[in-house]
């Protein structure tokens, strides 16, 4: 009796835990959208004297970066839930799953240092220099371009490591049967995009125009959403399976 009750509670928490991280996924590339849409993007980013004056001009800088950090939270917490759920299964693929998980919990870490970087210590930093008085000017500049170095190399870590989870957690899927398995190559695609983007394009070069990231988000964004219909629908069968023993 205790044994079914325990069952029943594991059952109940992983539908759960499935639905939140289904509806966390998605709510998670919104924010991400719209909170892009308000970044002031006009100049040019490795332009630093143009770019710096844009940034000190913005308002909304800090909101719009706490917006995309959320965002992202959001999207790794479906990851996190996406765990639970694969691991749940025997075979090959549940030995990646606790790597995959790993990797979410240190890309987190890792952006969370990004957007402080990025969000807050450059917006203090630019603001800073376009007040300061003709002599101090330049050293200011240069303590706005050590957080602006600071910030790409953040960036290029952070992309890299957001790439590896996806691919992690897009072999645990393909090789896995709890999902469709082309949704696990589109992981693993996206996961390749943001990793070469951090790795080759950002750490070389600086922030340029991507193509590869842009198909990167693209593939991340309609995974999403693929993955939160999945498992939403996971979660109804679980549901479905506990009322029928009882």
């Amino acid at each position: 009796m205790e044994a079914q009750e325990d069952t029943s509670r594991q059952v109940i928490s992983g539908t759960i835990t499935t639905r939140v991280g289904a509806a966390a996924l998605p709510l998670g590339v919104v924010l991400l959208a719209v909170s892009e849409i308000f970044h002031p993007s006009g100049k040019d980013p490795m332009d630093n004297p143009a770019v710096f004056r844009e940034y000190a001009e913005s308002d909304i800088w800090t909101t719009v970066h706490l917006g995309q950090y959320f965002g992202f939270l959001l999207v790794l917490g479906g990851l996190v839930a996406l765990y639970y759920s694969l691991a749940a299964r025997p075979g090959r693929a549940a030995g990646l799953a606790p790597f995959g998980l790993a990797a979410a919990v240190t890309t987190a870490a890792s952006y969370t240092v990004l957007q402080a970087v990025d969000g807050i210590a450059l917006k203090r930093a630019v603001d800073a220099w376009v007040v300061a008085p003709s002599d101090q000017a330049t050293a200011a500049f240069a303590a706005a371009e050590a957080v602006r170095w600071t910030e790409i190399g953040m960036n290029s870590l952070s992309n890299f490591l957001t790439g590896s989870t996806l691919i992690l957690f897009g072999l645990v899927v393909a090789l896995g049967g709890s999902y469709p398995r082309w949704t696990g190559w589109m992981a693993v695609a996206s996961g390749c995009a943001f990793a070469y983007n951090g790795v080759v394009e950002v750490a070389y070069e600086g922030f340029v125009p991507s193509i590869v990231k842009l198909l990167g988000l693209v593939l991340l964004a309609v995974w999403a959403f693929v993955m939160a219909f999945l498992m939403w629908r996971e979660g109804g069968r679980r549901q479905e399976l506990r009322e029928r023993s009882l």
